[in-house]
């Protein structure tokens, strides 16, 4: 490996860093914040939906905005900086329609900032050289380190009130807008293509093809398994932290939420050697089952000992699925439509996957309880496992 491809991984690892420390906010401590603003499980999952719907729209109309303007940094940055005082705006006392109004703002800028640093990610890398694994750990180290910090010293769990939640996160969305400095200039276009007239000269001729590639049967079985995925880990994502705390009594979740970060540490690391051996839906297909098996473990309810013996299955849950599934979509589109293809699945999948799961996990929930949430949503996964294997070609080489 060049000394210049180290550099660049070097820099888009501190980017990642900084771009999963807000999220080690959202993800184990937003559903505690509402909670402590008074809201039932049902309406948490509303809200946290709400958020997550953001993403249908969100991420591609930021990723073409992206494209067409050729400046991913500038539109990232301009997203990051949006998502602060939206998220201020979270305030007890809110009703539920204005809580998820509130969601419906602050998640059009805020959920685009992964799709977009992951297109212009690998942008970088088809070009240049890189290993996405490599600089995807960054993200991993950081959610660790903070889950660690805010348990020990910020002590987030122990507040009351919520406002460490709201400080800590105001104060990590402005350390990940300044990690866009990190990022050298665009690489420029090979020389063996030719010169093109406008941007919008290339949509018009290219339009039949892209259209075609998004169309491929095996492309969109892949977006269904995808929704289905994420819509079920929904269960763990949106309640995870209140499963803790109402059946197990355990204040201190982000102990046991950095416990599953720290295992996908080594399959994320080496996910580019992986898929070279396995092949990329294999990898994808391990996600699935591991989603299944690790929803089904939350169900039994067999003590606090087996749900922490549940999270190292999140190397496969996330680590596995995350990998494979943004590799999958990078080859199957060219470098210049790697934001749009990266949005539009996102906006699927963690879009209105999420919306959906959070929205009718919270219903179930609210109903049946905990045992019936995971072992349905368990179900709902083994569906994606069989779409998977029946429909998803298997795709190793990039788009051209």
């Amino acid at each position: 490996m060049s000394t210049s491809v180290r550099s660049l991984e070097a820099r888009f690892f501190l980017v990642y860093m900084a771009l999963f420390a807000p999220f080690a906010v959202l993800t184990p401590y937003l559903q505690q914040l509402l909670h402590i603003y008074g809201f039932r499980h049902d309406q948490i999952g509303y809200i946290l939906g709400a958020v997550e719907l953001t993403a249908v729209l969100a991420p591609p109309v930021w990723g073409l905005l992206s494209d067409r303007l050729g400046a991913p940094r500038g539109v990232l940055a301009l997203t990051i900086l949006l998502a602060l005082p939206t998220f201020l705006l979270f305030t007890p006392g809110l009703s539920t329609s204005a809580a998820i109004l509130v969601a419906f703002l602050f998640g059009f800028f805020c959920k685009p900032s992964i799709p977009l640093t992951d297109g212009m990610t690998f942008a970088y890398f088809q070009r240049l050289g890189g290993d996405y694994g490599h600089v995807r750990i960054g993200g991993t180290v950081s959610f660790i380190l903070c889950c660690l910090v805010f348990e020990r010293y910020v002590r987030i769990s122990d507040d009351p009130t919520g406002k460490r939640i709201v400080i800590t996160f105001a104060v990590l969305l402005v350390v990940q807008a300044l990690s866009l400095l990190l990022i050298p200039r665009a690489p420029k276009q090979s020389s063996a293509r030719p010169a093109v007239a406008s941007s919008a000269d290339v949509a018009s001729a290219d339009a039949p093809a892209t259209l075609h590639l998004f169309l491929k049967p095996g492309f969109i079985a892949f977006i269904i398994a995808g929704f289905l995925a994420r819509f079920a880990m929904m269960s763990y994502y949106s309640f995870f932290s209140r499963y803790l705390n109402e059946v197990y009594g355990f204040k201190n979740v982000g102990y046991i939420w950095l416990l599953g970060s720290l295992c996908e540490f080594p399959l994320i690391f080496w996910s580019r050697s992986i898929m070279e051996r396995i092949g990329v839906r294999n990898l994808f297909v391990l996600g699935l089952v591991g989603t299944v098996v690790r929803l089904l473990g939350f169900g039994c309810q067999g003590g606090l000992w087996t749900v922490i013996a549940m999270q190292p299955l999140h190397m496969l849950t996330f680590g596995a699925f995350h990998c494979s599934s943004v590799t999958y979509v990078s080859r199957s589109f060219p470098t210049r439509l790697q934001g749009s293809a990266q949005g539009i699945y996102y906006a699927v999948t963690v879009g209105l996957g999420s919306f959906l799961g959070s929205a009718v996990g919270g219903v179930v929930l609210e109903r049946f309880g905990y045992v019936t949430m995971y072992v349905s949503f368990a179900a709902v996964a083994a569906v994606a496992v069989l779409i998977t294997l029946l429909f998803v070609p298997k795709l190793e080489k990039p788009a051209p």
